[in-house]
C-alpha cells in the first residue's frame, strides 16, 4: 500500500474513533482523534505532492501553502490550525474541557476537511 492510501485509511479510522468517543462522552479524546484524522489526511495530500514534514507546525504550514496556491481552500488551513490547537488543549490542558457541541462542530469540520482533501487528491 502506498503512503497516500495508508494515510487516507488512517484518517478514516481516526474520524470514526472520534465519533465513538464523542458518543461515549470522552470529549478530549474525541478532539484528539478528530485532529489526527486531519493530520493523516494532510499527510496524504502532502505525500502525493512529494512534500514531507516532521512536525505538526510544519504540516499545518505546508497545508497553508497549498491553500495559498489554490490546491485547497484557505478555510482548510484555518480548520487544521484550529483542530491542532484544540488537540494541544485536549492532550495537555489538564483543567480545560470541551462541550459536546464544540466537539460535534469539530467532527463536522473534520468530515468536510477530509472530503476536500480526498477530492484534491483525485483532482491531482
Amino acid at each position: 500500500m502506498d503512503e497516500v492510501n495508508f494515510c487516507l485509511e488512517e484518517a478514516e479510522k481516526r474520524i470514526e474513533a472520534s465519533k465513538v468517543l464523542l458518543s461515549e462522552g470522552y470529549y478530549k479524546d474525541a478532539v484528539s482523534r478528530a485532529y489526527y484524522s486531519m493530520y493523516y489526511a494532510s499527510k496524504a495530500l502532502l505525500s502525493m505532492k512529494g512534500i514531507q514534514t516532521k512536525i505538526h507546525e510544519g504540516l499545518a504550514s505546508k497545508i497553508g501553502e497549498l491553500a495559498i496556491k489554490g490546491v485547497i481552500e484557505r478555510g482548510c488551513g484555518r480548520i487544521l490550525t484550529k483542530a491542532k490547537d484544540m488537540r494541544g488543549t485536549a492532550d495537555y490542558g489538564m483543567y480545560k474541557g470541551f462541550s459536546m457541541e464544540e466537539v460535534r462542530a469539530l467532527i463536522e469540520d473534520t468530515e468536510r476537511f477530509l472530503e476536500r482533501i480526498k477530492r484534491a487528491i483525485k483532482e491531482r
